[in-house]
C-alpha cells in the first residue's frame, strides 16, 4: 500500500475502547452471559471467542493478544481452568511472574510460556506482583479475586506502570456491582461477590483517537467524537502532548478537535502510555526541534520489539534521530522526512505510525502489513482516507 497526505479535515468517531471491551466481555461472562460483539477489532474477537470456550475442553487460542492471555489465565480458574496457545509473538511476551503467583495460591500451571495449561482451585490470600512488568496481571486478578470464597489482598512491590488501565478495571468492576477497597500499595478484595450483567456502552478508544488527532495536528484539522474526557485510559494524555508541541486543541462535550499550529519539539515518557509512542514519533518528525521519547523499555515486549521497529521506521523514511542508552529516542525534527519504503514488522501500531508519517513526507510512503490495523482499529485506513489521506493499493 502507498499512502500520502498533504492536508486533512473532517470528523471521525472513535471506535469503542478495546481495553474497555475486553473487560466488559469478561465481566459479563463471569455474570453468566456470553457476548458476541459485532464489528469489533480482532483482539476483542479473540477474547470473545476464548470466553465462549471457557468451561469446555477446547483450547483457548489467544492469537497475539496479550490481554486475552493475561486476563484469562486468572479468570479461567473460576471455570475449572483451560489450556492456552497463541502465536510466537505472544509466546515471547512476559508472563512468568503471573504464573508463579497463581501457582503459589493453589493453581497448577504447566508451562512457563505458551502452550500453558492452567488447572486447580485458586485460593484467596495475599497476592503480590511487581508493578513494572504488566498492569494486565493486576487487572486479570482484580477480575478474579472478588469471586473466590475468601478475602484477598493484591499489592504491588514496585511502582505500577500504566496504572490507568487498573483504574479502568476498577471502574468497570463497579459498573458490574463489584467493589475493591484501596489499601497502601494495592487493594483489599472482599470475596464472595457476584457480578451483574452490564449493557452500558463503553467509551471511545483514546489510542485510536490519538492517531487521528495527531493527523489533524500535522496536516489540518480533525475532530474525533465519542470520547470520555475524564477517561482512565492512559492514552488520554495525548491532549497534553498536543498542547505541549503547539497544536491547537479544543474540547466540546465528548469531542476533541486538533488543528495544526506551529509545531515544536516535546518530551514524553513511554512508561504510562507505551502505545502512544509510535504515533508520537510521527508528530515529532512533523515538528521543529528536538523531541525526546524516553522510558521506552516496555516497547520491546509488545507485538514486536517496537523500540527496534521504530528506529527502523525512522531510518527508512529519512528522519534525523539518535538513540540514547537503551530506552530513549531523540528525534531532531525539521518538519518533514524523505518518505519511501518502510520495512516495519506486522505490528498495528507501527503500521499506523508509518501512515501518519506520510503527512510530513516529501514522497509517498510505501508500507506493508496494512491488514494489521484489524487488531485494534479496523477502520483506520477508511478514516484516514475520509479525512484527506491518499491511498493506492499495490
Amino acid at each position: 500500500m502507498i499512502v500520502f497526505a498533504e492536508r486533512c479535515h473532517g470528523t471521525v468517531t472513535a471506535p469503542p475502547s478495546k481495553s474497555a471491551l475486553h473487560r466488559r466481555l469478561i465481566l459479563n461472562r463471569i455474570a453468566g452471559r456470553i457476548d458476541h460483539p459485532v464489528d469489533a477489532c480482532s483482539d476483542v474477537r479473540t477474547t470473545a471467542d476464548c470466553l465462549s470456550r471457557l468451561g469446555t475442553d477446547q483450547v483457548l487460542d489467544c492469537g497475539d493478544c496479550g490481554a486475552s492471555l493475561r486476563f484469562l489465565l486468572s479468570v479461567s480458574l473460576l471455570f475449572g481452568g483451560a489450556d492456552f496457545t497463541g502465536t510466537d509473538a505472544l509466546k515471547a511476551r512476559p508472563i512468568l511472574p503471573l504464573l508463579k503467583e497463581l501457582n503459589a495460591h493453589g493453581a497448577h500451571i504447566d508451562g512457563e510460556s505458551l502452550p500453558i495449561s492452567a488447572r486447580g482451585t485458586l485460593r484467596s490470600g495475599a497476592y503480590a506482583l511487581s508493578g513494572d512488568v504488566s498492569s494486565q496481571f493486576f487487572s486479570g486478578l482484580c477480575m478474579t479475586l472478588p469471586f473466590l470464597s475468601g478475602d484477598s489482598t493484591l499489592c504491588r512491590t514496585s511502582p505500577l506502570q500504566s496504572a490507568g488501565y487498573v483504574a479502568l478495571t476498577e471502574r468497570m468492576l463497579r459498573e458490574h456491582g463489584v467493589f475493591l477497597q484501596h489499601i497502601e500499595n494495592g487493594f483489599r478484595i472482599i470475596g464472595g461477590q457476584t457480578a451483574k450483567v452490564c449493557d452500558r456502552p463503553v467509551e471511545g478508544d483514546w489510542s485510536c483517537a490519538a492517531a487521528m488527532l495527531i493527523f489533524g495536528a500535522m496536516c489540518g484539522s480533525v475532530t474525533v467524537t465519542g470520547l470520555d474526557l475524564q477517561s482512565d485510559q492512559p492514552d488520554r494524555r495525548i491532549l497534553d502532548v498536543l498542547e505541549q508541541c503547539g497544536a491547537h486543541v479544543q474540547t466540546d462535550g465528548s469531542s476533541v478537535t486538533a488543528s495544526r499550529g506551529t509545531l515544536r519539539g516535546f518530551k514524553c515518557s513511554g512508561s504510562e502510555a507505551p502505545d502512544l509512542v509510535p504515533v508520537l514519533a510521527a508528530l515529532a518528525c512533523a515538528s521543529q526541534g528536538d523531541s525526546v521519547l524516553y522510558r521506552l523499555d516496555r516497547l520491546r515486549y509488545k507485538e514486536s520489539d517496537r523500540f527496534a521497529a521504530l528506529t527502523m521506521l525512522l531510518g527508512n523514511l529519512g528522519a534525523d534521530f539518535e538513540t540514547e542508552r537503551s530506552d530513549t529516542i531523540v528525534i531532531h525534527g525539521s518538519g518533514s522526512v524523505r518518505g519511501g519504503t518502510t520495512n516495519v514488522p506486522p505490528d498495528h501500531r507501527m503500521v499506523m505510525a508509518a501512515a501518519l508519517m506520510s503527512g510530513c513526507s516529501a514522497a509517498p510512503v510505501k508500507l506493508s502489513h496494512a491488514e494489521c490495523v484489524q487488531k485494534s482499529y479496523p477502520a483506520f485506513f477508511k478514516d484516514f482516507q475520509s479525512l484527506g489521506g491518499i491511498i493506492d493499493a499495490i
